[in-house]
């Protein structure tokens, strides 16, 4: 990658965050909509303990107060197509949405026809239904059951697949800690021609233990001791953490480096209210 100084402008972009929620957020959504920008994206989560009206009623709360709704599509919580299709159908007439996620899930078995993301895309079930935009995610620091050569594969692929369908593509990373290695995976994806934004997944602050719970969750592995040699700071064990230190690295090297869009995702672990606090004061 050839180094330089970014324009302001490039620069600006971590500024611009996307947040997700479930739809136990439906009541946030006001507050959180009086304090952000129009058409900020909002993933909505694909969760097993939810029902599908529950998700079109956050979809259709986002598109209300004038957020766009970007639905997660969890491919092996897919029991079938036509399930599939009733959802995003019902989507389109409550919100008009235009943007989706893609992400194979947390079951380790499929309950449909779907193993992962690559299948979905493959099984052209989404061009019915006039979707512009598709989010992808990316694993700057790999995935437990998955080898980082099938990992880069997928990412390729999966790229390559939408674009080649006139889909713009939009790539949201996994929560990382180790802010150098998200630079130089950023990196490895420009020099695999792969120009999408690139959208780096943060936490808001919470305590030790909810960071490590999320990180749990997420299947990212970490400790404290792993937290201060990335240069978290970690007041107390009591005391919340935030990603301030985290981003002071990634500005600086985005700084120095020519690395196309790079936006960020904020995971609001639990409290979309505080999340969008701590955005405004600290972005």
């Amino acid at each position: 990658m050839k180094a330089n100084t970014m324009s302001n402008t490039q620069s600006a972009k971590l500024t611009d965050f996307s947040l997700e929620m479930t739809s136990r957020d439906i009541g946030s959504i006001p507050q959180v909509a009086a304090s952000i920008s129009n058409n900020t994206q909002v993933k909505i989560a694909y969760l097993g303990n939810e029902t599908m009206k529950q998700r079109l009623d956050a979809i259709e709360a986002l598109n209300k107060h004038s957020l766009e709704p970007m639905p997660i599509i969890s491919a092996r919580r897919i029991t079938s197509p036509a399930e599939l299709e009733s959802y995003l159908s019902q989507a389109k007439k409550v919100a008009a949405i235009e943007s989706l996620f893609l992400v194979g899930g947390d079951p380790s078995a499929p309950q449909g026809p779907f193993s992962d993301s690559l299948e979905l895309i493959q099984s052209h079930c989404i061009e019915k239904f006039a979707i512009k935009n598709i989010g992808i995610a990316g694993y700057p620091v790999g995935h437990p059951k998955v080898h980082n050569d099938i990992l880069w594969a997928y990412l390729k692929q999966k790229h390559s697949e939408l674009v080649a369908r006139g889909f713009s593509v939009e790539i949201t990373t996994q929560l990382s800690f180790d802010a150098e290695g998200v630079i130089n995976w950023i990196e490895q994806v420009r020099q695999a021609n792969i120009d999408a934004p690139i959208r780096i997944g943060v936490p808001s602050p919470t305590t030790l233990t909810g960071l490590m719970k999320f990180a749990k969750q997420c299947r990212v592995s970490t400790s404290l001791g792993l937290l201060l040699q990335y240069g978290w700071k970690v007041s107390s064990l009591l005391g919340n953490i935030g990603p301030e230190s985290f981003l002071e690295i990634i500005q600086e090297r985005l700084q120095q480096l020519d690395l196309g869009d790079v936006r960020l995702h904020i995971y609001p672990i639990g409290n979309l209210v505080n999340a969008v606090k701590w955005a405004n004061k600290n972005l």
